[in-house]
């Protein structure tokens, strides 16, 4: 064993030795970490830009704010302890962040179209912009605070000029501003505001504010993985169980009705359609009490998009490539059925069936909209209620439940011929069904009565399908209808049928 023994050394000496293996200034990224109120200021001015600048594309209107909301969260947190302004603005942020990320869940399911009503939707705009104002209220006082502290002239003009900015907001949504000149100067201006805020923080952090750090037993990386992984649990739940209208499912009675069967089988004989027939509640049936004669059409319509088929023939010694579309399977039968009633000023009851002969796969909700006989023909009125129900089987017995919503809503949407917005008013019937029956099937029945001679009848049926799961924010197949009149829009598909005929003395003739 060596028995060299190191020479002691002056301690000034070794000082000056260690000082000057450390460079003056540490890099920024290392200065973040050892400065808590940098790191924190750099989190809420960017959390900040996050929730007020947000394009509306690719889900960044929900991405960016639910991030920024995250940041300015944690920013705060770290400060929520210097005064007791700051610890407003964590108090606040916090019930900002849970009130958005319930709305991005909620966003998942229907509920949100069946609770957050405009009345509703209004009051919780204005209580999240009062939140939003308040926020920066006590931001703005909490950096007066700070400035105290360092002996600096308690001007925070800056941050106060975000209040400003958010009321010229308010303005600017009141009056429904859709220009692009004033939103690109209120952005312009939104970042000059930021970008002296950030010069304030640097002003106060050069000046030598520091905050004092204590240990935290939940750091923030954590924090941060519980609520996405929280937000993800809930979008996932929200997908699985809030995505279908609660439906009141009864099994179907069977016990006879002397009356309603004495009616049903007259209008058998008549040519009633036996499957639609079947479906009919006892009082549909006897509705039709009474009946002169009837006109049916039957429509098979496919539901998927079919396949390509391409033929090539040569004419006049030139090559032609035709295409059409081609679908091998029809999933969706629609029956549309008139029956007469009276002979002297006709009255007719007017039944649109649908049966899905080959079931796909139902993942949310589904929807009729009617263009009733008296709203696309002056000659026919109203006479009396509509009704209907859903239907389905299931290991041997029959489900029947009414429609969730059935009746008349009005709606506003862009048309595509007319310039601007138009004003409709339809009829709708909004239902769901479950995945683990078969024959699926519904309908809808309404009477009309004749008021002028010559008038044919002419009476639409758009079913609007769900055809997959993921749409984000959710909405349901009558708020695409009623926003977007195209026959494929989004996670949906139309599809279009007509019972038109024309009632001529004895005869009817069918209008195909």
């Amino acid at each position: 064993m060596s028995n060299y023994e190191h020479e002691p050394t002056d301690n000034r000496e070794f000082e000056i030795m260690l000082e000057s293996s450390v460079p003056d200034i540490p890099p920024d990224d290392i200065a973040a970490k050892v400065t808590p109120w940098r790191k924190s200021m750099h989190r809420i001015l960017i959390g900040m830009t996050l929730c007020a600048i947000i394009p509306e594309f690719l889900w960044l209107n929900y991405i960016l704010p639910a991030v920024g909301m995250v940041l300015a969260f944690l920013g705060f947190r770290t400060l929520r302890r210097e005064n007791k302004q700051f610890g407003m603005c964590f108090a606040i942020t916090a019930i900002r962040m849970v009130y958005l990320f319930a709305m991005l869940i909620l966003n998942t399911t229907v509920i949100r179209s069946l609770v957050l009503t405009a009345p509703v939707t209004e009051v919780m705009n204005a209580f999240n912009m009062f939140l939003t104002l308040a926020d920066i209220f006590c931001f703005w006082q909490g950096l007066r605070v700070v400035q105290k502290k360092v002996n600096l002239p308690p001007k925070a003009g800056r941050a106060a000029a975000l209040i400003i900015w958010y009321l010229l907001i308010c303005i600017l949504s009141a009056v429904n501003y859709n220009g692009l000149i004033i939103a690109a100067v209120m952005i312009i201006v939104y970042l000059l505001i930021i970008r002296s805020v950030y010069m304030l923080s640097k002003e106060l952090d050069e000046a030598g504010y520091s905050i004092k750090t204590s240990s935290v037993r939940i750091s923030d990386g954590f924090i941060a993985a519980i609520i996405v992984i929280t937000l993800i649990i809930g979008c996932a739940c929200g997908y699985l169980f809030g995505g279908r209208y609660p439906m009141r499912w009864n099994i179907v009675d069977s016990s006879a009705d002397d009356d309603a069967e004495n009616i049903k089988n007259h209008l058998a004989e008549l040519g009633f359609p036996e499957y639609v027939l079947n479906d009919l509640t006892p009082e549909d049936i006897k509705s039709c009490g009474g009946a002169v004669r009837i006109v049916a059409d039957v429509t098979d319509k496919p539901v998927n998009d079919g396949r390509t088929e391409t033929t090539e023939y040569i004419k006049d010694g030139i090559k032609h490539i035709d295409q059409k579309t081609v679908y091998d399977t029809k999933e969706l039968r629609i029956t549309g059925v008139g029956v007469q009633v009276s002979a002297e000023r006709e009255k007719w009851i007017i039944f649109h069936h649908f049966l899905w002969t080959s079931a796909p796969k139902f993942y949310g909700t589904e929807s009729i909209q009617l263009w009733t006989a008296y709203k696309t023909q002056n000659g026919w009125a109203a006479d009396g209620e509509m009704s209907g129900r859903v239907l389905y089987d299931k290991e041997g017995k029959t489900f029947a439940a009414p429609y969730y919503f059935l009746g008349n809503k009005t709606y506003t949407a862009d048309s595509l011929l007319l310039s601007g917005e138009q004003t409709n008013t339809d009829v709708f019937a909004e239902f769901s069904v479950p995945n683990d029956g078969e024959n699926y099937r519904g309908y809808i029945v309404y009477p009309i009565t004749e008021i002028n001679d010559g008038y044919i009848v002419n009476s639409w049926i758009n079913y609007t399908h769900q055809k997959r799961l993921f749409q984000y924010p959710v909405v349901t197949a009558a708020e695409m209808r009623m926003k977007n009149s195209w026959n494929n829009a989004g996670a949906f598909r139309t599809i279009q049928d007509a019972l038109q005929f024309y009632p001529t003395g004895e005869d009817v003739e069918i209008i195909n």
